[in-house]
């Protein structure tokens, strides 16, 4: 028990407190020495027995009782009231009869003569006062500033706490948003799969190979916060070239890209939500007169934009987000908050979205 005891004491705050009084006794009686014309190792001892004691007891009640009862909780009338009568407590019944003893044993002996107390007290109390409260004032702004110090950095800890939940719970959020792509993103290939088989069209091997392409790159590829733009646009690629495969090349689908990709990070799995919906609302109804086109722009201040467009006929009332569009959303608010615009247009003929980032 007592070794525990031991272990627990914190000795480096020990040492810190040393170093403040023998850097404090040393410079000021150096200081006194000199002035006075004595040697600095007498005056060392005898501040170390009749000046200091008092000095430590003073700092030390209003660094550990004074300050916390009372400053650090903001009363500050109370504070000063209590520190003001401690003060004077302090001087007359410990400080001046404590150094008028020193003066005392100094002179045995001698000729000099001795001062009576009360002459004592009134030639050298402004002075002793004036030491004292400097000796204190240095070793409270030391505590305060150790005490805001801590506070900003207790501060710092729980905003860090506090951003690494939110951050975990963004993190949660994007993966759980992102799954909801994985699949959407399957039961749209599947259920084209599902139709050619129906058809017992030659087709199907051919899109069940394409479908496994984009499977790997969706589930295993996406994994990362940022991807390169070009593997995203040969996911599209591919993506259209499935649904190519059902349409019989009978509708108009256009991909452009305008900039130069290959330097640009993006979070992965941003653009197929849009081609998606095209192909869901744009051809479905309008097989062999429908179109989809799409442009994807690269400037050179590193700003993406995307452009897509697709055909409507009178019958589809497709407005508003839907399930895709509204993750895709929420995902841009995580990912690039204040960073885009996502813009809906549509009318009785044409629907258009148009997703534009700053990446950096």
């Amino acid at each position: 028990m007592f070794l525990k005891k031991l272990y627990r004491i914190n000795y480096s705050r020990i040492a810190y407190h040393i170093l403040f009084w023998t850097v404090l006794s040393v410079f000021y009686d150096y200081v006194s020495s000199f002035l006075n014309h004595q040697s600095f190792f007498e005056t060392l001892l005898h501040d170390l027995l009749f000046f200091f004691p008092s000095d430590i007891f003073g700092v030390y009640f209003t660094l550990y009782f004074l300050i916390p009862r009372f400053l650090l909780k903001k009363k500050y009338i109370s504070f000063t009231i209590y520190f003001f009568i401690f003060f004077i407590i302090l001087m007359l019944a410990f400080t001046m009869p404590l150094q008028y003893l020193g003066i005392y044993l100094d002179r045995i002996g001698t000729n000099k003569n001795l001062p009576s107390f009360f002459e004592y007290v009134k030639r050298s109390f402004i002075i002793a006062l004036t030491v004292k409260l400097m000796i204190i004032g240095v070793a409270t702004a030391i505590k305060l500033a150790k005490v805001w110090f801590n506070s900003q950095k207790r501060q710092q800890n729980l905003l860090n706490e506090k951003l690494e939940i939110k951050l975990q719970l963004k993190e949660s959020e994007l993966k759980y948003l992102k799954s909801q792509i994985n699949p959407h993103f399957l039961f749209n290939a599947l259920n084209n799969l599902y139709s050619l088989t129906l058809e017992k069209s030659d087709k199907a091997p051919e899109i069940v190979l394409k479908i496994s392409s984009l499977l790997d790159y969706v589930l295993y590829e996406c994994n990362v916060p940022q991807i390169e733009l070009t593997k995203e646009i040969e996911n599209i690629i591919g993506y259209i070239d499935l649904q190519k495969i059902r349409y019989d090349d009978k509708v108009d689908i256009i991909i452009d890209t305008e900039g130069d990709p290959s330097e640009i990070n993006i979070a992965p799995l941003l653009i197929l939500p849009l081609v998606e919906n095209a192909f869901k609302h744009g051809l479905d109804k309008n097989v062999g007169n429908g179109f989809i086109h799409i442009n994807i722009n690269v400037s050179d201040d590193s700003k993406f934009s995307i452009n897509v467009t697709n055909s409507l006929n009178g019958e589809n009332n497709h407005t508003g987000d839907g399930i895709g569009l509204s993750n895709l959303r929420r995902r841009l608010d995580l990912q690039y908050p204040d960073k885009y615009k996502l813009s809906i247009l549509s009318d009785d003929y044409s629907f258009t979205s148009k997703l534009c980032i700053d990446l950096y």
